[in-house]
């Protein structure tokens, strides 16, 4: 879906309370959608007679505690039968082995099951729809997102982690335009519940937001270069402060916005951006 910048900011204002709520919180934004919230964040769904989980954490100790949580939210008789990793990280991936001991589930990712480009659909016999979708490319090459249609919920994995540019390695022109179009992707999907990787919950109004911080960012750093800024200066001093509605954001001013201000800096140093 092609927006123009009107229909992309078109998004209602942040809800999201500033801070992280006391850990672990499990919420439920609707009905059947378990999500539990902490520095690292999972999920798992009501299927009608079992149960689909996002993610599995990087605790392996913290198995019975999830599996308990589990049965008291989501009720009994209901046990999980599919995983869905959003990429394959550590802290993602886990209790893989724990669920797949406990339960006999199919564990599916971008190695395991790699979905065609559209995406591939479950649907529980209650109805609901989950859909698993590649996004490769923003924070590693198995990116995939979980998207509830008619619940409007969104896992984002790690693509979206309240301001922080999600690629480690050296970013690139043809990199960051791909996480641009990437979240043109996601906002028109117009989520109600965004599901992070990691900290609060959110709206498809923070997707907003980081995406106008991103073109905000690298304009404000070629400026401040051309002004004869030096990188060290830029990254360390406050020549480019953190945006005032974003200082709320989680662990933003701790050391997103300097991270974020550091792999542009590079960029444009070496000429990739």
């Amino acid at each position: 879906m092609d927006m123009t910048a009107g229909q992309l900011f078109a998004m209602p204002t942040p809800r999201t309370p500033p801070e992280l709520p006391g850990t672990p919180a499990l919420t439920e934004p609707c009905p059947g959608v378990f999500i539990r919230v902490a520095v690292d964040v999972m999920g798992w769904i009501d299927m009608g007679s079992w149960t689909l989980v996002v993610d599995t954490l990087e605790q392996p100790e913290l198995a019975p505690e999830i599996f308990r949580a589990m049965a008291d939210s989501a009720g009994p008789g209901k046990p999980p039968q599919i995983v869905l990793n959003t990429h394959l990280h550590a802290d993602h991936t886990a209790l893989n082995y724990a669920f797949q001991a406990q339960f006999s589930v199919k564990i599916i990712n971008a190695h395991t099951a790699p979905p065609a480009p559209e995406g591939h659909t479950f649907t529980g016999d209650n109805g609901r729809r989950v859909q698993f979708i590649p996004m490769p490319g923003c924070h590693t090459d198995d990116d995939c997102i979980v998207w509830l249609p008619d619940d409007r919920v969104l896992f984002a994995g790690d693509i979206f982690n309240w301001g922080l540019i999600p690629w480690d390695r050296p970013l690139t022109t043809e990199k960051f335009n791909l996480l641009k179009a990437t979240y043109r992707r996601l906002i028109a999907l117009a989520a109600e519940t965004v599901v992070a990787g990691h900290g609060p919950l959110a709206t498809g109004a923070e997707l907003c937001r980081q995406f106008a911080y991103y073109e905000w960012l690298t304009a404000a750093v070629r400026d401040a270069l051309a002004r004869g800024h030096d990188e060290t200066a830029i990254v360390d001093g406050d020549i480019i402060p953190p945006p005032a509605d974003m200082c709320h954001w989680w662990r933003f001013t701790m050391w997103k916005h300097r991270d974020s201000l550091k792999k542009v800096c590079r960029a444009i140093r070496l000429g990739r951006l």
